[in-house]
């Protein structure tokens, strides 16, 4: 089974906990000469209020914020692909603004990833009590095996 995987997905929000994942999935993904995608996903504000209560400014300003966020973790990822990853063409980063499960469902789906490596937690403290688990959604509706790493 190992040798049948030829992409590997590892979602990361930049926590300590998610690049050790990361690690594992860099390692695995040279082991096994898979294509290694290296996804994060900027979570909206109005996934916590949502979008039509906000005024036309917090619109606004949500908007803003997103640019940036989605700016500052694609140069983040870019430094990650180039000093930890050797700037391998086998490494592809990317970034999208939403709640995080379905779109690492739908861009594991989308990119047909054979298998999706990530850690049992990342971030921590009301974010996470109010998101739930993203882990434990993602391995019940992924499309693919997910490798779940301490």
């Amino acid at each position: 089974m190992i040798n049948n995987i030829k992409k590997i997905l590892a979602p990361v929000d930049f926590s300590e906990a998610s690049m050790k994942a990361l690690g594992g999935a860099w390692e695995l993904a040279r082991e096994t000469n898979a294509e290694l995608h290296v996804l994060h996903v900027v979570v909206p504000h109005h996934t916590f209020i949502p979008l039509p209560l906000a005024t036309s400014a917090e619109r606004s300003l949500e908007s803003v914020r997103e640019a940036a966020m989605t700016e500052q973790a694609e140069e983040e990822l870019r430094r990650i692909k180039k000093t930890d990853m050797g700037d391998s063409a086998k490494v592809i980063t990317a970034t999208t603004v939403g709640p995080p499960v379905p779109k690492i469902v739908e861009y594991g789906r989308d990119k047909q990833v054979d298998l999706i490596v990530m850690a049992t937690h990342g971030r921590t403290g009301p974010e996470h009590l109010l998101i739930g688990s993203v882990t434990e959604k993602i391995v019940r509706q992924a499309p693919c095996s997910v490798l779940v790493l301490r």
